[in-house]
């Protein structure tokens, strides 16, 4: 099978994928990439079970996804296409954060990982018939000490809405992120390499 590099070189355009996430910034990364996509919506339960690690859970999600997505796929008779679906957690003393509630929520939230680290679990999966790849990076990220006028001012913001973990990495508060441990990109919701990685393994006839 030719890997990724190869099959750029043998076709000038890269397979088209379908992208089973509502996530703006999971489709400005794909675009980095040069991909390929469509977005295919999909609504799935997301319930962490009784005493679930959370790297379990963040794959049992995302595994759901690509079920859920495929079954969209053809019981709405679209062309087949690859489908990529993902799926971040971010986690402090073992604990799933979750997206915030509100924004005393998302203070709390910020306000524990102050001086401290914590991780930023992404499983990314992408299934092509009977082709399927499910893989997860874990991240540590070390914050740096925030007084709450700096948690108050990023809030203001309103940049925490939707994001896992009350914040993005990319933004006002990643001035207060001093180190981390693994992925930049994972911590925004979509390991790059992991993803090229998984599409390289994708059979040839998905060209296009």
């Amino acid at each position: 099978m030719l890997n990724l590099n190869e099959k750029l070189i043998n076709h000038p355009i890269l397979m088209k994928i379908y992208l089973a996430s509502k996530s703006p910034r999971r489709r400005e990364l794909l675009k980095q990439m040069g991909v390929e996509f469509e977005v295919l919506s999909i609504d799935t339960p997301e319930v962490v079970l009784p005493n679930e690690p959370p790297k379990h859970y963040s794959m049992r999600i995302t595994n759901e996804k690509l079920s859920a997505a495929w079954d969209k796929m053809v019981t709405d008779n679209l062309p087949p296409m690859p489908i990529l679906c993902a799926d971040t957690e971010v986690v402090c003393d073992g604990v799933i954060l979750g997206k915030p509630r509100n924004y005393e929520d998302a203070f709390s939230m910020l306000k524990h990982y102050s001086g401290r680290s914590h991780e930023v679990m992404t499983s990314v999966g992408i299934k092509y018939f009977e082709h399927q790849e499910l893989e997860i990076n874990i991240t540590t990220v070390y914050f740096a000490r925030m007084s709450d006028a700096e948690i108050h001012r990023y809030l203001a913001l309103e940049d925490y809405k939707d994001k896992a973990g009350a914040y993005g990495i990319q933004s006002y508060i990643g001035q207060f992120i001093y180190r981390i441990d693994g992925c930049f990109y994972s911590v925004m919701g979509l390991p790059l390499y992991l993803v090229r990685e998984l599409l390289s393994r994708l059979p040839d006839d998905v060209m296009i």
